[in-house]
C-alpha cells in the first residue's frame, strides 16, 4: 500500500501520544481497508492504528520493541515472506495465512457471497459446466499468471517492468482469457522474454494462495463479473467488491485462520491488552 505522510516515527509518536488517553491495545494495520475490516472485529478497548503501508508497521513495532513498548500489535500482508524465507523478528508482529488479507477472504465462503451479490447464476454456471472448474479456481488460475510474474522478479531479482503488469490491459473483458504471453513480453525491460519464461519454470512449488496477489485478484475478478459471470455495469469498481468481500467471512471461517490463531496467541501473552472482540 502507498505511504501517505506517515513514517515510523511519526507512527511511533501517535501511537506515545495516543497512549496518553489509552490504556488498551494499539492493533497497527497497513492501510484504510484493513482499517474497515478489524474495525468490527476488535475489542472495544483496543486502538486501530492505520500504518498507511507495510514498512511503516515493521520498522515502527521494530523501534517499539528496542523501547520494551508493550500492549501494541503490528498485522501485515504476508506478501512474498513466506515464499522468500523473510522473519522480522517480533513477536508483536503477526502476518495474513494468504499473499494479503483479500486473498485470505477470496480463499473463504466469502467469495461465494460476493459471486452471489455481483454475479449472474446462469452465466455462472454455463462457465463452470463448459470449463470445468469452479468460478474460484479459475479466478486463482488466472491469478497466477500475475503472481507469478511478480514472484519471479523478487525471487531471481529480475530486471522487469512491474508497471507493465497491468490487469485491465491483458485480461480480456469478453472470454475472461488471459494473455500470459503478451504479458510476459511486455514486462521484459530487455533481452529474450524467453529467459523469464524459463525463470518462472524454475520457481519452488508454493501454496498459490501465497503466489497471488490481491489487489490483482480483485481487478480480475472484476473484469469476469462483467460479461463472463455477470453483467455488472462498468461503474461497479473493485472497491464496491472488496467492501462486499470484507463484510462477508463468517466468524467461524476466520476463527480457523492462522492470523485469527496468531492474535489471540498475543493475546495470551499480552493478557492487558484485549485485541479481537469477545467471541459469543
Amino acid at each position: 500500500m502507498p505511504q501517505g505522510y506517515k513514517d515510523p516515527g511519526t507512527l511511533v509518536a501517535e501511537i506515545r501520544m495516543t497512549r496518553t488517553l489509552h490504556d488498551g491495545a494499539f492493533l497497527v494495520v497497513e492501510g484504510a481497508d484493513d482499517v474497515r475490516f478489524w474495525r468490527t472485529r476488535r475489542h472495544e478497548k483496543c486502538e486501530l492504528i492505520d500504518g498507511e503501508g507495510k514498512p511503516n508497521v515493521v520498522e515502527s513495532i521494530r523501534r517499539l520493541d528496542a523501547d520494551d513498548y508493550s500492549g501494541v500489535l503490528g498485522v501485515v500482508d504476508d506478501d512474498y515472506d513466506s515464499l522468500m524465507g523473510v522473519t522480522h523478528g517480533s513477536r508483536n508482529l503477526v502476518a495474513t495465512d494468504a499473499h494479503d488479507l483479500e486473498c485470505l477472504l477470496c480463499r473463504s465462503s466469502a467469495l461465494d457471497t460476493v459471486l452471489a451479490e455481483f454475479g449472474n447464476p446462469s452465466k455462472i454456471s454455463q462457465f463452470e459446466e463448459e470449463t470445468g472448474v469452479d468460478a474460484r479456481t479459475s479466478l486463482l488460475k488466472r491469478s497466477l499468471v500475475f503472481g507469478r510474474l511478480r514472484w519471479v522478479a523478487a525471487h531471481f531479482h529480475l530486471d522487469i517492468d512491474q508497471g507493465a503488469i497491468r490487469v485491465s490491459r491483458f485480461v480480456d473483458i469478453d472470454t475472461w482469457a488471459v494473455n500470459s504471453e503478451g504479458l510476459t513480453r511486455a514486462v521484459v525491460q530487455q533481452g529474450s522474454s524467453d529467459v523469464l519464461t524459463r525463470s518462472i519454470e524454475q520457481l519452488p512449488s508454493a501454496d498459490p494462495w501465497y503466489v497471488v496477489r490481491g489487489h490483482d485478484m480483485m481487478q480480475i475478478l472484476r473484469i469476469g463479473l462483467r460479461r463472463v459471470l455477470g453483467d455488472i455495469p462498468a461503474r461497479v469498481g473493485t472497491d464496491q467488491i472488496s467492501q462486499v468481500l470484507r463484510a462477508a467471512i463468517f466468524p467461524e471461517e476466520l476463527r480457523k485462520t492462522t492470523l485469527w490463531t496468531d492474535i489471540r496467541a498475543w493475546e495470551t501473552e499480552n493478557h492487558s491488552y484485549p485485541v479481537l472482540a469477545e467471541e459469543d
